[in-house]
This record gives C-alpha cells, structure tokens and sequence, in this order.
C-alpha cells in the first residue's frame, strides 16, 4: 500500500496566486475602461530628481520608497512605488497606483520574479507564458496581463535594462512618466544606511522528513 502525502504550502500558493493572477477580472478596470486607458497613456510628473531607496518595505528584504504623482487630467495625486530586493538590487519593481479608483497598482514592472500567465481567450496556450522581465497591466475585459515591449524581447537590450537607471526611463517612456519636461530621476540605492544584514539560511536546514 502506497499513502500519499499532500503538504500545504504557502510558497506555491504564492507562485500559483501570482501565475493565474490574470483570470481574475477588475470590474472598475472593465466597467470604464477610458478612464484607465487615461490614467496610463496621459502625462504623469515625478518631482524629485533623486528617489533614494533606504527604507525597509511591507516586506522585511525590500527596500521601498514612494514618490507622489501628479496627472496631467486628475486633481488627486497617485504614487509611483520602486521596491529592490535588499541583497540582490537586479531584481525590482517599479509601480503606479492610484488607491482612489483600484487598491493595487494599475501599472507595473517585474525586473525578475515568477513567469505570468496571460489567461486570455485567443491566446494559444503557448503563447501564454510571460517570464521577467516584464510590465503588467489591464486589458479592457479587466484582467491583468504581462507584456514583454520590443527591448525587452532583444537579449541585448534587456541585459542593459538590469541597471535600474536605465529601466526606470524605459518605465517612464511606456508610462508617459517624466520629471520636469523630459528628463527621468536618478534611483540611487543606499541599503548601508539602514546598519542591518540579511542571510540566506535555509529554513529547511536540519529538518527531516519522512
């Protein structure tokens, strides 16, 4: 007889929750999808030329800084969000939100992390894999789906977009972001500042199983 164990994890869940993440349909998105279209393509200012990361984020290993925004067309301010791992600065994200019409960003970029599933009818199956790096954004049925733009698709390119400065302007330029006319900031990341380390343990080290 053969007995098979199921062990709940909440790591896979994770990666399964972020890989079918675009199933799931924002009814705000779908519903006024001119205004979405809006809030993305219209003209969004930075005002700080240097967006310095030295903070601890909601996640103990990030670090997190959050600058306001100001639309071209709207009078409340949104925030564009940088998050860099603490002991690997190649991997970050870069985010656009606006709590006031959707809770979570409604503009993203992945520089690594898990591949995304566009789970989108009319899409072959094989097609439906996006690995980083890559955007994340809202169709106009409300779903979230990732996107590789052409520099992101040539090696070349996307080897020169692991610098973050460099990734940043990529970002502002599909996000018709800018800082004064058209000009980018400058990331500069100081995790030294924050005096802490970080290890890399196992949290399974001397743990047997059956």
């Amino acid at each position: 007889m053969i007995t098979i164990y199921f062990v709940h994890s909440p790591v896979c869940e994770s990666i399964n929750s972020s890989f079918y993440m675009a199933s799931k349909t924002n009814l705000k998105v779908k519903e006024n999808y001119t205004l979405y279209s809006k809030l993305l393509s219209e003209r969004k200012s930075v005002f700080s030329e240097v967006i310095e990361i030295n903070e601890i984020g909601n996640n103990a290993n990030t670090l997190s800084r959050q600058e306001v925004l100001k639309h071209k067309s709207i009078s409340d301010n949104m925030v564009l969000i940088v998050d860099v791992k603490y002991n690997n600065h190649n991997y970050f994200q870069f985010k656009l939100r606006y709590k006031d019409y959707i809770p979570q960003p409604f503009f993203r970029f992945d520089s690594d992390g898990e591949t995304h599933r566009n789970r989108v009818t009319g899409i072959p199956l094989g097609e439906q894999s996006i690995t980083t790096p890559h955007f994340h954004k809202f169709n106009n049925d409300g779903l979230e789906i990732a996107f590789k733009t052409d520099k992101l698709i040539n090696k070349e390119e996307a080897k020169a977009l692991e610098d973050i400065n460099l990734c940043i302007a990529h970002f502002f330029q599909e996000s018709n972001t800018r800082l004064n006319a058209e000009d980018y900031p400058i990331i500069k990341v100081s995790p030294n500042e924050l005096g802490l380390t970080f290890n890399n343990n196992d949290p399974n080290q001397n743990v047997t199983f059956p």
